[in-house]
């Protein structure tokens, strides 16, 4: 049942244009002031770079765009459940891709893993949107799940996604303010354009993820009455 009376794709088209702003200005950010990407280089902050525009455009937007696209497109559910799920895919490979980045940086630079915070959550969430795609491709998609096991896993399914969603996207915003502080540690000014660069596309990701959820708990597009299956 919707908690918000309006429909998904008020939201949905709000998160379209964060969604458009979140990768613009994170691709600038790492293109324009922190010197591009690079999978080798010399200079090791280039394969560092890789890690920020992956988690963004993978995990948090593709990953987002999948929980959206389930809600809002006006097709069966047998189609939306294929979409839901290749997104889903997509956003995970590219976050596990992300995070062999960071991996890489840190042991080519003699830099310790798994000192932070931020970090430490990180391995947590994409082991867990991991168990969740796995859990689903297989109660949902094939081999497929009895019809009451799908239905009595569904509120489940919707809830812990949209738990481990929320916490990427928090994790994100934490990862955007250690990489600042780093960066204001090693002589950037605290007012200048990259800094407040950086802090923008931190409150441009939590606003999509909160409109992604806001999303989830709106009035959703109606539906060909005889799609109707337990997902």
């Amino acid at each position: 049942m919707a908690l918000i009376g309006l429909k998904a794709t008020v939201f949905a088209a709000a998160a379209q244009l964060l969604a458009v702003a979140g990768a613009v200005l994170v691709l600038v950010w790492c293109i324009y002031f922190l010197g591009g990407l690079a999978w080798e280089a010399t200079n090791k902050s280039l394969i560092f770079n890789i890690h920020p525009v992956l988690m963004l455009i993978g995990l948090i937007i593709i990953g987002g765009e999948a929980i959206i696209t389930y809600k809002t497109l006006p097709l069966n559910k047998e189609t939306k459940k294929v979409i839901h799920m290749v997104l889903h895919a997509i956003a995970l490979i590219l976050g596990i891709i992300g995070i062999s980045a960071a991996f890489k940086y840190h042991n080519e630079s003699s830099i310790d893993n798994f000192y932070s915070l931020h970090s430490w959550l990180g391995i947590g969430i994409i082991i867990l949107y991991a168990i969740q795609w796995i859990y689903g491709f297989i109660i949902f998609f094939y081999p497929g799940g009895s019809g009451n096991l799908r239905r009595d896993s569904l509120p489940w399914h919707v809830l812990f996604g949209l738990f481990v969603y929320c916490l990427a996207v928090g994790n994100a915003a934490i990862g955007f303010l250690e990489k600042l502080t780093f960066l204001e540690n090693s002589g950037l000014a605290k007012y200048s354009a990259e800094a407040f660069l950086t802090n923008f596309t931190a409150v441009v990701t939590v606003l999509f993820g909160t409109f992604v959820v806001f999303t989830v708990l709106s009035q959703p597009v109606v539906e060909d009455e005889h799609s109707y299956s337990a997902i």
